[in-house]
């Protein structure tokens, strides 16, 4: 299933800030919007959208994620050409809200769901192989949104996007798609039964495996470890949201001649470097505590933010998203694996829902914000980039915190 969860990864990209901020220029100057209208319907758009996604995990955990990825996909088919057909602020803010909630959101969130459901001890390796897949793509993707957009229309552009996801998934979805390993009497992580000595009587009788933990959603986000694993993620996703979101206004903010392209080139050096960062350090976090990780990520994340706010040129943008690269990275390959590892499989789909839906308001949030921070300092995006560089030092300082939480009393 690793091929069919990374192919879902790779299709979210028409949800994703990394696409929908090569638009921004085109958004703004065909439908007569401002940066900071813009952001809000960005913001509307996103943040309704992370509302539902803990339903979309419970939704999971009942019908298999094999039924509600088709559901998704059909859906966010069609939350593309919404986008395509926007002609007004209103209709925009739909598109937004469809692309991010069954995109971002939803097909994001099953591939990761799907993953855990098939390996326990390899997760987080094979977690790091999917998002490196996904950074590939990412690497690509604005350079050839650009062309696309200018070969046919903008419109044109999302409508082909749109399409495209559904030519490659739905076939999948009903040919190599299998719920879990013992639907088809594999095991978990493709290993000989005989390997775990727990797995073995499992195996036999082609039934799940008891999980060692099975904490309900409640539960889960009652830890402190929770939040811990949690908070790096929504900060992630908040700030990286809000710098590729903004990065063609704070290029031509600094001067940068064609910076439609140079926002484009500086988002796929953040793919590459992000690609990186997975590749080494999944297989680490496997092996190295989360503890130690989690920190490092946010510390970085600071940094690149503090290059970013300080920026004067294209070579100094591309610096911060490629620093910012190597954080997500460590984050994404670490954060994923603990909550299943912490939590358990049997309420993952909830959990990793409810998780989702933070990440998912975070990125609402920040693109919003820092337009506003933006416009309350006169024009300058250094003041509330800074702000949140102080934020992202707070996190890192409470993710070194992140122990396994105690088993829950029934």
């Amino acid at each position: 299933m690793l091929p069919v969860a990374t192919l879902m990864t790779i299709c979210t990209l028409p949800g994703q800030t990394v696409v929908v901020s090569q638009f921004n220029t085109a958004f703004r100057t065909d439908l007569g919007l401002t940066k900071q209208s813009l952001s809000l319907a960005y913001l509307i758009g996103t943040l309704t959208a992370s509302l539902p996604l803990t339903y979309v995990g419970k939704v999971s955990d009942n019908l298999g994620p094999r039924v509600t990825t088709a559901i998704v996909v059909a859906g966010f088919t069609l939350a593309c050409l919404t986008v395509a057909s926007a002609h007004n602020i209103a209709a925009l803010t739909l598109g937004f809200f469809m692309i991010r909630f069954l995109g971002q959101g939803a097909l994001g969130m099953l591939g990761s769901h799907l993953l855990a459901l098939w390996f326990e001890r390899r997760l987080a390796t094979v977690e790091s192989i999917k998002h490196a897949g996904m950074s590939l793509a990412g690497a690509a993707s604005p350079l050839v949104v650009v062309w696309l957009i200018s070969a046919t229309t903008w419109r044109s552009a999302y409508a082909i996007l749109g399409i495209t996801v559904a030519v490659l998934i739905l076939p999948l979805v009903a040919t190599l798609f299998r719920n879990r390993p013992e639907d088809i009497g594999q095991h978990l992580d493709n290993e000989p039964p005989e390997y775990h000595d727990r797995w073995h009587d499992i195996h036999e009788a082609k039934v799940a495996p008891e999980a060692q933990v099975a904490f309900t959603l409640k539960q889960a986000r009652s830890t402190l470890a929770f939040w811990c694993v949690s908070l790096p993620g929504i900060l992630s996703g908040l700030v990286g949201t809000a710098m590729l979101f903004h990065i063609q206004p704070i290029l031509e903010g600094a001067g940068v001649e064609g910076f439609v392209r140079a926002g484009a080139l500086s988002a796929t050096w953040w793919s590459i470097v992000l690609f990186i960062s997975i590749v080494v350090s999944g297989p680490i976090a496997d092996r190295v505590h989360p503890g130690i990780l989690l920190p490092i990520s946010g510390l970085l994340t600071a940094l690149s933010i503090v290059i970013m706010a300080l920026a004067q040129s294209e070579i100094a943008v591309i610096a911060s998203m490629a620093v910012f690269g190597a954080a997500q990275g460590i984050a994404i390959s670490t954060s994923g694996p603990t909550i299943a590892r912490y939590f358990g499989r049997k309420h993952h789909g909830s959990i990793r829902g409810f998780m989702t839906t933070l990440m998912v308001a975070g990125t609402a949030l920040g693109p919003y914000l820092i337009a506003i921070g933006e416009q309350l300092s006169g024009g300058s995006f250094r003041p509330p980039l800074l702000a949140a560089a102080a934020v992202a030092v707070l996190i890192a300082a409470l993710s070194a915190k992140t122990t396994t939480p105690p088993t829950p009393q029934e």
